[in-house]
């Protein structure tokens, strides 16, 4: 596989410089093109038949990286007030900062975007329903 290397993420980087080998991101890209190859098992076939631009592919892998490598604790939002003890921090929701193919990513690899379904739980008791025979004794 190894589409993209190192320096295709590097040479996209904007921003003060990172801190991360080479080595590093050649891990992160093999995470990164491994999730690409999970969600279409046959972007290979695409890249060869040139159905799929391979600088499109490495466009995609460096974005994910980049978004990983610029916030790699996944931290959401930092607010801060006056005086010490005043600074709040969220982390996760919505994957900030995690390794992953976004909706975006997908269409522009031409995957189809993620299928959720929404459902409900009936909370209701099994027999609240329950058929019952009219009393009829109070109108009789």
């Amino acid at each position: 596989m190894a589409w993209t290397i190192p320096k295709d993420v590097r040479d996209r980087w904007i921003g003060p410089p990172t801190e991360a080998t080479d080595e590093q991101i050649a891990v992160k890209i093999a995470d990164a093109e491994d999730d690409i190859l999970r969600a279409d098992p046959n972007i290979e076939d695409r890249i060869t038949a040139n159905t799929l631009p391979l600088i499109r592919v490495k466009k995609v892998v460096a974005r994910m990286l980049i978004r990983h490598l610029q916030n790699p604790e996944g931290v959401r939002s930092v607010q801060q007030g006056a005086g010490p003890f005043q600074t709040s921090t969220t982390y996760g929701g919505d994957e900030p900062g995690a390794l992953t193919l976004t909706d975006d990513d997908r269409e522009e690899l031409g995957i189809p975007k993620r299928k959720t379904r929404a459902f409900s739980v009936d909370m209701t008791p099994q027999d609240a329903y329950r058929s019952r025979t009219p009393d009829t004794e109070w109108f009789s």
